[in-house]
């Protein structure tokens, strides 16, 4: 399982996830998990819906906000600001380092 960094009480942000990591997260007490990455932008990347699949399985709510690496735009920060008002319980958010759900929740608390 990727390292998780804390940025916040409830959201915390990975690197890419792997189907296999959910029961762990979901051991964790996430109660969200949010994927910033979209498919095919690395070879053997798993597919968000293979996630999203073992997230449901292990009571994990599900968002997917495909987000490019460096082009976190206005659209997307809504969309996780909304998540994050939503949400009942820890946030987990991924992407391929951490890096854009980071820069997309800086965006959404500074707005």
């Amino acid at each position: 399982m990727p390292a998780i960094t804390a940025l916040s009480d409830r959201y915390h942000v990975c690197p890419q996830l792997d189907p296999s990591d959910v029961a762990d997260i979901a051991a964790l007490g996430y109660a969200v998990l949010v994927c910033m990455r979209p498919d095919d932008e690395a070879s053997g990347q798993p597919r968000w819906k293979q996630v999203e699949a073992q997230a449901h399985r292990h009571g994990l709510t599900f968002h997917f906000i495909p987000t490019r690496s460096g082009a976190v735009m206005p659209e997307q920060v809504e969309r996780l600001r909304e998540v994050l008002e939503q949400a009942e319980g820890l946030v987990l958010s991924y992407c391929a380092s951490g890096n854009r759900c980071t820069l997309a929740w800086r965006m959404a608390v500074e707005a």
